[in-house]
């Protein structure tokens, strides 16, 4: 039993490991992600939401765009 529940929490840590990276590539509030990531059974759903949201680096009101 405690085996498997260690295996559930290197794989919750996983995931939200993964919210984290996911949400710093794209542009995205990083400590909110691995938050919601790190709820159980809420971080799948959030792992797959972060994987289809857009890209928000190229819309970055920061960098100057060229015209």
């Amino acid at each position: 039993m405690t085996q498997l529940i260690v295996l559930l929490l290197i794989v919750n840590l996983g995931i939200a490991y993964q919210c984290y990276r996911n949400a710093s590539l794209k542009g995205y509030p990083v400590k909110t992600f691995t938050g919601l990531g790190l709820v159980p059974y809420f971080n799948l759903v959030v792992w797959v939401y972060l994987l289809f949201l857009p890209d928000l680096k190229p819309f970055s009101m920061n960098e100057k765009q060229p015209l």
